[in-house]
């Protein structure tokens, strides 16, 4: 679910931003095949949906799965992230 959650605030703020032609790297396999096939998953149907939404909106958009292996820098800043908003959810300011 985070993973649909990220991928439709990014696709927002790109449209946010002018972009128009978009490539969306992720390791989640289930969650670019849902988006690619148009599977369905149940427990996140409503954010797919989303995500579909906003990508009708680009001029040229790919959902593209990448392994973790492959994704070591970004999946590093994504482990960050979380880190420090957990930290900052236990310790406001």
């Amino acid at each position: 679910m985070a993973e649909a959650l990220a991928i439709r605030s990014a696709l927002s703020q790109a449209l946010k931003k002018g972009f128009l032609n978009l490539h969306v790297k992720s390791d989640a396999q289930d969650l670019i095949r849902a988006l690619t096939a148009q599977e369905k998953i149940k427990e996140i149907n409503s954010l797919l949906f989303d995500i579909n939404s906003l990508a009708s909106l680009f001029t040229s958009i790919v959902f593209c799965f990448i392994p973790r292996s492959g994704n070591r820098e970004a999946d590093s800043l994504a482990t960050l992230a979380a880190l420090d908003l957990s930290f900052h959810q236990r310790n406001p300011v």
